[in-house]
């Protein structure tokens, strides 16, 4: 509000309070003199400074005031875009505040209108100058990708099929404001200059209208699908009933380790030309089985088909993860996976929600199964899987059985407890064994009281949490939510749930067939993610909250919606609280008998049915010997 103000204070001087142009002069050049020190010291509040300058830049042409320096000042204009564009090149990245952007371009409009049209087509599109400017403002500030598509088309091969990180797609303008202002300025290289409005006309019918059977008759035509945010990430797109799919693939994308692991995965994709997009082909199209291949699918039997369908599998996510990686719109469709993703061997109906742990579950033991198909590390198992130790321990005489089995999830009662620590603690508890159902020791060859207990052996990197809030009520034949409250904590130490930690409390001996781990082994863990459920068990909306670590090590939580991905307060204990405990909670609503708002207790019907702990010495270094760096990885010249 203030720099507005003083911005129109200087307007009104330089305009109306002299009856010279000297005032005009002055401040146009007093802005000036700032724009490579104050101004960029200063960037995130330049927008004001901008536009005062670019008023008045607009005013002195108009009125005819003269700017010897014009000339001068869009030549360094230019150069000054010029650079940024080569530091996205190079890195990907503009470097320069968004705000600051935007005004440079508006100031180069403003400039323009001081030249002749001769002088406009010497910067837009005189060759032999090679300034090009309408050229580069096309191809590498507005549309990059839309370039690459134009030499694919064209030629067949991209400008550089190494360019691993994208940075040949990625827009220097890369937000509607920046857009925006490199179109005015578009604009403003075409008017009284009708070479340049040619070479405009000609790219941009290259690029978009080049191979259209029906020319489009609408106007002012809205895309399907909004552009990635710069900084966010991209969102996954509903069919109808897909979020449980979305919300689990997102999660396992955000985990860093298994993300490199499945994107670094050779063996399933092999074919180029292969379709990943999962739309319907005319007959005719696409790859054709023989019928020799029918006969050999005959004779391999169902451990062939099986085997097929789960690199199927891993190729699907494998896309899908490319395009969440590099993808530069708002969100994808997977569907691939969506035509090819079976439920206990059936293709799943889309607008069917299904169970988001039973989607989890088969989608890792399908993933991991594709890769020992393909011979290389299980890097599902190796991040997600632990194992427990099924133990037996006698109270009539001194004998302990145990056997271990492996999982993925957790799975614990939240009825009649309050929180993840209660239901843990007696998950661990066991049951006594006794009279009739008494344990048959076979080493005494004799029935005795024995204790049965489920715990923990293994532990892994990352611990998913299924909170039991479904059941299937036999009597009423359908299925059940509880919305009851249970509520988890940030930080979570399992030790008290494990072998060695219930051994270490009783001061009874670990197990013989029980290989002790390492005394420095970490068993404390971060929440990371969190899998919410809103509504009921006959239907309802599935989506996610998962913390993400920047670079620069702040960490910061999102919410995956489907398509729509935004940040959110997690961090906040009663955000948490509110949104993922369920419970009670006072509520108003309509009291038809009163005519009038009432307050009444009601149940919140979105709760947390996923969680998803990160040990805090898990580190990217367990997946070397299978995960590369994203940026050794290339891309092959064919589009997903």
């Amino acid at each position: 509000m203030v720099r507005t103000a003083a911005a129109e204070q200087f307007l009104l001087i330089s305009m109306w309070c002299s009856g010279t142009q000297q005032p005009l002069q002055f401040c146009i050049t007093l802005l000036f003199t700032v724009l490579n020190s104050i101004v960029v010291d200063n960037a995130r509040n330049s927008h004001e400074y901008f536009q005062l300058l670019c008023r008045l830049l607009n005013f002195a042409c108009s009125s005819g005031c003269p700017l010897p320096t014009a000339d001068t000042l869009l030549n360094k204009e230019i150069e000054w875009l010029k650079k940024v564009r080569d530091n996205v090149r190079e890195t990907g990245e503009s470097q320069v505040d968004e705000a600051v952007l935007e005004g440079h371009l508006g100031i180069a409009r403003e400039l323009l209108s001081f030249m002749s049209p001769e002088k406009r087509f010497e910067i837009g599109s005189d060759e032999r100058k090679g300034i090009n400017l309408i050229k580069e403002l096309v191809e590498d500030f507005v549309f990059p990708a839309s370039r690459l598509m134009v030499r694919l088309q064209q030629t067949g091969e991209l400008e550089d099929s190494g360019d691993a990180g994208g940075s040949l797609t990625i827009p220097v303008c890369a937000s509607p404001p920046t857009t925006n202002a490199a179109f005015d300025l578009l604009v403003a290289l075409c008017d009284h200059c009708v070479p340049n409005m040619q070479l405009l006309v000609q790219m941009l019918t290259d690029m978009f209208y080049s191979d259209r059977e029906e020319p489009l008759v609408e106007w002012d035509y809205l895309p399907p699908v909004g552009p990635r945010h710069p900084k966010g990430f991209v969102g996954l797109k509903n069919a109808g009933a897909t979020c449980y799919m979305n919300s689990v693939l997102q999660q396992l994308y955000m985990i860093a380790s298994i993300r490199t692991g499945l994107l670094a995965a050779e063996g399933a994709a092999t074919d180029l030309n292969e379709d990943f997009s999962g739309e319907d082909r005319p007959e005719g199209e696409g790859n054709m089985e023989s019928s020799d291949n029918d006969c050999n699918d005959e004779k391999s039997g169902l451990e062939e088909s099986r085997k097929e369908y789960n690199i199927g599998i891993l190729k699907q996510v494998q896309a899908i993860f490319g395009h969440l990686a590099y993808s530069k719109l708002q969100y994808y469709v997977p569907r691939g996976l969506w035509k090819h993703f079976k439920l206990q061997g059936e293709p799943v109906n889309l607008r069917e929600q299904q169970d988001a742990v039973e989607f989890f579950m088969s989608l890792v033991e399908s993933i991991d199964e594709a890769l020992k198909a393909l011979g290389q590390e299980q890097l599902m198992g190796k991040i997600l899987g632990g194992s427990y130790s099924d133990q037996k321990i006698c109270k009539g005489c001194p004998h302990r059985y145990s056997k271990e089995e492996p999982f993925s999830v957790i799975s614990v009662d939240i009825r009649n407890h309050s929180n993840l620590i209660d239901s843990l603690e007696q998950y661990v508890k066991g049951e006594l064994l006794e009279g009739a159902d008494a344990y048959h020791c076979e080493k005494c060859n004799k029935k005795v009281e024995t204790v049965k207990r489920l715990c923990v052996k293994k532990l892994p990197p990352v611990l998913a949490i299924q909170l039991k809030r479904f059941e299937y009520d036999f009597e009423r034949v359908c299925a059940m939510k509880f919305n009851d409250y249970f509520e988890f904590p940030r930080d979570l130490d399992m030790n008290p749930y494990t072998v060695a930690g219930l051994a270490k409390l009783e001061g009874e001996d670990i197990d013989r067939d029980y290989e002790a781990t390492k005394p420095e082994v970490c068993t404390r863990y971060q929440l990371s993610g969190i899998v919410v459920h809103s509504g009921q068990a006959s239907g309802g909306h599935y989506y996610s909250y998962i913390l993400h670590r920047h670079t620069d090590g702040t960490c910061k939580w999102y919410k995956f919606d489907d398509n729509e991905v935004s940040e959110c307060k997690m961090e906040d204990e009663e955000e948490m609280k509110t949104q993922c405990f369920g419970g009670d909670y006072m509520g108003e609503v309509f009291d038809h008998m009163l005519k009038r708002m009432s307050y009444r207790r009601q149940k919140r019907w979105w709760n947390a049915y996923m969680l998803f702990y990160t040990r805090l010495d898990a580190s990217n270094e367990d997946t070397a010997p299978l995960a590369k760096s994203l940026d050794e990885l290339t891309l092959s010249p064919i589009f997903l």
